[in-house]
């Protein structure tokens, strides 16, 4: 079944200078194609956090949606991700200033040089800086923001897909999704909730994440957000008698990929 973007919401605001931009994703019935149309960022500042949840963390967020769906027909997932691109890029460009720097320090020390190691100064130093920088969060400084924003942008989409949103019966599933390395959150409403919601209430969803990460309570942040989205879909598509629940409630938490 294919879609089309109508409108997109994510905000950024896990890491501090991460840039936030709103909307939802609209799923309309015949659509074949995505469509997209972005909002000019702004920068937001916050205290630096890694965004990994325990097992009980987990399973509060799974029992906040599982109360926020007993009332309504729709579902919400949240999904957890360690970085939504590979930046390959990032990771030659970093080695190659590896390289250069443990060269550059060979040169200064006091020990006999030659061409020979100095080659393999270089190879040493590209090698293990290739094999180091993936574990390390100052790669972003070498990754441009509208590519971290198109890379997590892509990614939710792909979740909102994977999970099955967008077979939900009435069009009116959300994804929360977090998204670490690039210190983004992303809402999508699908088009039956989007059409009767509009940006403001993801704005809301967004920013209680973002408050709840600030304070140091990411998880009840996270709960907070889920119940706002919970009373939503209970006000425009209340539980019907032969509900069943079409997704799972558990965190989809995808930070070891």
């Amino acid at each position: 079944m294919g879609a089309e973007r109508a409108e997109e919401a994510s905000a950024a605001a896990v890491f501090p200078e991460a840039e936030e931009v709103s909307a939802g994703v609209a799923h309309p019935a015949n659509g074949d194609e995505w469509g997209m149309r972005r909002r000019s960022p702004h920068v937001l500042r916050s205290e630096f956090m890694t965004m990994m949840l325990s097992e009980e963390e987990k399973r509060a967020v799974a029992e906040a949606i599982k109360r926020a769906e007993l009332t309504t027909s729709g579902e919400i997932v949240f999904a957890l991700t360690g970085k939504s691109g590979r930046y390959h890029h990032a990771n030659l460009q970093a080695a190659l200033i590896g390289a250069i720097a443990a060269t550059a320090i060979y040169l200064t020390l006091p020990v006999p040089q030659s061409i020979g190691l100095v080659i393999w100064t270089e190879i040493i130093g590209f090698a293990l800086t290739l094999a180091v920088i993936p574990h390390i969060p100052w790669r972003r400084w070498l990754i441009s923001k509208k590519e971290m924003d198109e890379c997590v942008q892509d990614s939710a989409f792909r979740e909102f897909y994977a999970s099955g949103l967008y077979k939900t019966r009435e069009s009116n599933g959300v994804l929360i999704y977090l998204s670490c390395f690039e210190r983004r959150v992303v809402v999508l409403g699908d088009k039956g909730i989007h059409e009767k919601m509009g940006d403001p209430h993801w704005n809301e969803v967004r920013d209680r994440i973002i408050r709840g990460i600030r304070q140091g309570q990411a998880v009840q942040g996270i709960c907070t957000a889920v119940e706002i989205c919970g009373q939503a879909l209970a006000r425009h598509f209340p539980r019907r008698p032969d509900d069943i629940n079409e997704l799972s409630d558990e965190v989809l938490d995808r930070t070891n990929r």
